[in-house]
């Protein structure tokens, strides 16, 4: 069954568990105060960016296996702007 979204908002809100796990993640290995907008945004202009005809169960596993030090970069590197 294909799972399809009239808006990323709606995806954002269907992803919203894997996000908020992610953030557990992050804290527990001492990375604080990321969001799971920030992380969202991480994959967005990353990963994301040229994919297409993504699944949902390959966006929950890109979320979950993304590399903290690297999302905690990304966030850092944007609270400068």
């Amino acid at each position: 069954m294909e799972i399809e979204f009239e808006t990323l908002e709606d995806l954002y809100h269907r992803l919203e568990p894997a996000l908020n796990s992610k953030v557990c993640d992050l804290e527990r290995n001492d990375y604080r105060n990321i969001s799971p907008k920030e992380i969202w945004e991480y994959l967005a202009n990353s990963k994301w960016k040229r994919a297409s005809g993504l699944f949902l169960h390959q966006m929950v596993d890109d979320i979950l296996h993304a590399d903290n030090a690297l999302i905690y970069q990304y966030t850092e590197g944007n609270k400068d702007r």
